[in-house]
């Protein structure tokens, strides 16, 4: 079994998440095959992709992962919404469903015709061309499906779709998210452009190897948790490429790898990459479940990951070395930067280009670099 040091993944991700700005760019092709996090809505995933690329392919916003909001290339649409078919419900974890898993698993009903019910109802509500709100689609949709579908929200004082349901329908009914640019964190759903459907399986397995490109080497752990989906349910999707995968050893623990990527993973010199990134909120390269390994200093571990409002991510060359917030006055920007350690002398200089995309992307006329 080929051993590997951590310093060699950090840098295998690096180099795969468009990172190292003397690379050429990629578009940010890697990252969107996965999906770059947009939270809250409109505010992270542009912001990633841009300080990656200043060629993206035509994006669109969906509810994917997780069922959460992510920019993913718009020709990917059809292959998720396959990949992302949740047949049976208990493959969902109760975490990610709550009761609601046991109800529909009580009553029968599978949760693939949940999905093709609510999705259903959805395409009918919105035709071409009009986009509606979260609360207008639910109030047109929750009436047309069976009432199981709708169990009463205590929160809302009102019977509609499930949640997770009604997430997860809006990508098998072919639904984009649009961001309102002018009001920070409100959406609309309109009908994306129609695209021909996917195989299932060749899509989960797709997907499967696109999660190994953008996060490995992994293990089928780390792929149920990036999913919310049991770890039963993730073994049967890496099982889908098992004879393209090999073993590697990891700090003693036995990790897998494409074996298109393990020259790739030998090979890259770590203390040959070089530059300083701030990334944003959520970021691709935060997103997976090995925070361990990213930051192996728990203390630092509790300022990179909040239990709400994560700030912005310092990237020394392929350390997260610190965290970055932004503070707004008008149309100027100031980034206050918190290193974990005793920052390099020209940490400032290094950021500036980081900093002035960030500036550009947030219509900010000026901005200004303060080291804590």
């Amino acid at each position: 079994m080929t051993a590997i040091s951590r310093a060699q993944v950090l840098a295998f991700r690096y180099a795969a998440h468009d990172l190292d700005p003397a690379a050429p760019d990629q578009g940010g092709e890697t990252v969107l095959a996965t999906g770059i996090q947009d939270y809250p809505p409109g505010r992270s995933a542009a912001l990633a992709l841009r300080l990656r690329t200043s060629t993206p392919p035509p994006t669109v916003l969906l509810h994917s992962i997780r069922g959460a909001m992510h920019l993913h290339r718009a020709a990917d649409l059809p292959r998720l919404a396959a990949a992302l078919r949740i047949e049976d419900v208990r493959d969902l974890p109760p975490q990610s469903i709550g009761p609601f898993g046991a109800d529909l698993a009580g009553e029968g009903i599978a949760f693939d015709t949940a999905l093709d019910e609510v999705a259903t109802a959805m395409r009918t509500a919105i035709p071409d061309g009009r986009s509606l709100t979260k609360g207008e689609l639910s109030g047109l949709v929750s009436p047309e499906v069976d009432q199981r579908l709708r169990p009463r929200c205590e929160s809302c004082g009102a019977a509609h779709v499930h949640d997770q349901l009604f997430r997860r329908a809006t990508l098998q009914a072919g639904l984009a998210i649009e961001v309102d640019t002018t009001t920070p964190s409100q959406f609309r759903y309109r009908p994306a452009d129609p695209l021909p459907p996917a195989d299932p399986v060749e899509s989960r397995a797709t997907l499967v190897r696109d999660f190994l490109a953008t996060f490995g080497p992994a293990r089928p752990a780390h792929l149920a948790s990036w999913l919310a989906i049991t770890p039963k349910a993730a073994r049967r999707w890496w099982d889908l490429i098992a004879d393209e995968l090999g073993p590697v050893e990891l700090d003693g623990t036995k990790y897998w790898t494409h074996i298109d990527h393990l020259d790739r993973l030998q090979t890259t010199d770590p203390t040959a990459l070089h530059g300083t990134r701030l990334l944003p909120p959520y970021d691709p390269l935060t997103e997976l479940a090995d925070r361990h390994l990213l930051v192996p200093d728990a203390a630092h571990r509790k300022t990179v990951w909040r239990p709400a409002a994560n700030p912005g991510i310092l990237l020394l060359d392929t350390e997260i070395a610190g965290t970055w917030r932004q503070h707004r006055s008008g149309d100027h920007l100031t980034l206050k930067l918190h290193p974990f350690t005793t920052p390099p002398t020209q940490l400032r200089n290094a950021a500036t280009p980081d900093a002035s995309t960030i500036a550009t992307q947030s219509n900010a006329s000026t901005t200004t670099l303060q080291l804590d």
